[in-house]
């Protein structure tokens, strides 16, 4: 059975990470977009991940943590029964992404002087402002042939492409920092401490458990509490007895 995983980030920085990755695993499959409100949906997802990119300054962390990646393989290449090609080909990669982070503008800039999206993008900050006399437009384009509008689609994710490979590959190194270790607790509670390095907390539970995790704390201290799943929040109570979980400090 498929478990499920929750992630809960320790600072600012590993929470914009994980907003855009999300926003980009949304965004990953446009071939499969045939359905105007999928469509609509698309727009929806792709104007908040402009939007986000615009207010933080994504580049400068991620390749402050590629170089702590690149320093990381570089050491492990000294370890004796390593598998020198994989780590070879980890670091090429790495190479590859920071040379395009250093070499491109600020990344989706340019999609600033498309016109169809300037277009249309201020609408969808109102509830329900995509109809035909709101966005005329727009309705036109939703029904343009598929083919169009997939090349259209690639044109708008072309830009953000370097970006979503510097998140992902900047994730796959914070993740692995550490492997799941099972945790037993009585009373659904666990309180941890957190190094300097630590900055991302998973949690694995089973799909068919009537629980799930909640996090608080900083980048000091931290606590994992276990609550019953109700349909009203003023409802929820605390797991008063014994869980086991899977949890990884990355």
């Amino acid at each position: 059975m498929t478990p499920v995983v929750y992630e809960f980030p320790l600072n600012e920085k590993v929470r914009n990470y994980l907003r855009v990755e999300h926003l980009f695993t949304a965004l990953s499959q446009p071939d499969k977009i045939c359905e105007q409100h999928t469509e609509i949906q698309f727009f929806r997802d792709y104007f908040n991940l402009l939007e986000l990119i615009e207010r933080i300054d994504l580049r400068t962390e991620l390749l402050r943590d590629l170089a702590s990646y690149k320093s990381a393989l570089t050491a492990w290449m000294t370890h004796p029964h390593i598998d020198v090609k994989l780590i070879e080909g980890q670091l090429e990669i790495v190479d590859t992404i920071v040379m395009k982070l250093k070499d491109s503008k600020r990344v989706g800039q340019e999609l600033k002087s498309d016109r169809f999206l300037t277009a249309i993008r201020q609408r969808f900050s109102i509830p329900g402002a995509t109809c035909s006399f709101d966005l005329p437009k727009l309705h036109f384009w939703l029904f343009l042939d598929k083919d169009t509008k997939q090349l259209n689609f690639n044109q708008w994710l072309a830009p953000l492409a370097v970006l979503k490979d510097a998140v992902a590959t900047t994730m796959q190194f914070i993740r692995g920092r550490s492997e799941l270790n099972e945790i037993s607790v009585p009373n659904g509670f666990y309180q941890g401490i957190a190094d300097n390095k630590v900055e991302l907390i998973r949690v694995e539970t089973a799909k068919n458990t009537q629980f799930y995790p909640t996090l608080s704390g900083n980048k000091y201290r931290y606590a994992v509490r276990f609550m019953k799943f109700t349909q009203q929040d003023n409802d929820s109570a605390t797991v008063d007895e014994a869980v086991t979980f899977l949890m990884a400090s990355c």
